[in-house]
């Protein structure tokens, strides 16, 4: 048969404590199962730079395309049949720079474009990805697990959230408070990025910000145009079909802002990691010295009462253990 449970029956608890929940613990646990409680304060900062990272993606992906055309359509050239009318008759005419072999040439000088170009993408695209992809130990999760915007690190990556740095600060700062020790504002390093990242993101934004292309994109050049216009006998410089001499000096003036954009890519990202790598470092500090006080105030409770202490003094405690009991005893610390 069913058992009937009491009617009445309840804990022995202080008179009408059940009922009586607070207002604001209910408003928390409103904002917190609601995921409103916590917000980001690098959100928006970041934001923009992905913003401008996917801006200056966008014209890479241009100037890739147009330039990578180029090349295949250079690259296809075979002997002097193949090549462009002007550049067949300019080699008639008897300049021999218009062969097959400056063809080659050509197609060899767009594509090392194609490949300064592709670096830089490469380069922007890991950057985006170490702000924005989540589920991976990068910047993104980093700054996510320190505002409570993330709860937990996915399986196999061993983060701190923000509820454990919380915990890890306040057992350590009361911890000191109880036994004197000087105060130390434990936050600002277990929370480092979230109150320095602003500065290395604006950084980073300040550079995204220049134009890779100061010195003028690929598809400005128009280098097919150019390269397959009517030769007309007599001309000189820009005004002949443009061959490979042409074609480099011209791409050499808009490389140098793109190769200076590339070198700086690394800069940003490893200033973004420092910031994991110093909150991490200090993290492990903290619980470093929070075990060693919870070990020497542990062991300090036992050597207060001969009883206990007994084990310390004569059975496995070292010279140094001895000496500190020694001094304590006779008053010449505390």
């Amino acid at each position: 048969m069913p058992i009937t449970f009491t009617t009445g029956l309840t804990p022995t608890f202080p008179v009408d404590s059940f009922g009586s929940a607070k207002e604001h613990v209910k408003q928390l646990a409103t904002a917190l199962t609601g995921g409103t409680a916590f917000f980001n304060p690098l959100d928006t900062s970041v934001t923009a730079l992905v913003a401008r990272i996917d801006v200056v993606l966008g014209l890479l992906a241009t100037d890739i395309s147009n330039s990578t055309a180029d090349a295949a359509e250079f690259g296809a050239w075979q002997g002097n049949s193949f090549l462009p009318t002007g550049w067949n008759d300019a080699y008639l005419d008897g300049l021999t720079q218009y062969d097959g072999n400056n063809g080659i040439a050509l197609a060899s000088t767009v594509s090392a474009y194609v490949t300064t170009c592709t670096e830089l993408q490469t380069k922007l695209t890991t950057l985006k990805n170490y702000l924005t992809v989540v589920d991976l130990d990068n910047f993104k999760l980093h700054m996510e697990l320190l505002s409570g915007i993330d709860d937990a690190p996915p399986s196999g990556i061993i983060k701190p959230n923000l509820h454990g740095l919380m915990g890890i600060a306040m057992a350590i700062t009361d911890t000191e408070n109880t036994f004197g020790i000087t105060f130390t504002n434990y936050l600002t390093g277990l929370f480092g990025t979230l109150f320095t990242g602003d500065v290395t993101i604006a950084a980073a934004q300040t550079h995204m910000d220049t134009n890779p292309f100061s010195g003028g994109t690929y598809a400005s050049l128009n280098v097919s145009s150019n390269v397959n216009k009517a030769y007309v006998s007599g001309a000189t410089g820009d005004a002949l079909p443009w061959e490979n001499s042409i074609v480099s000096a011209k791409i050499a003036t808009i490389t140098p802002s793109i190769t200076a954009y590339v070198a700086s890519i690394d800069t940003h990202q490893d200033a973004f990691t420092s910031h994991i790598t110093t909150d991490m470092a200090y993290y492990n500090m903290v619980v470093d010295k929070l075990e060693q006080y919870i070990q020497a105030y542990t062991v300090s409770g036992h050597i207060q009462d001969p009883y206990y202490r007994y084990m310390y003094e004569q059975v496995f405690g070292s010279s140094v253990i001895q000496g500190v009991i020694t001094k304590l005893n006779s008053g010449e610390i505390e």
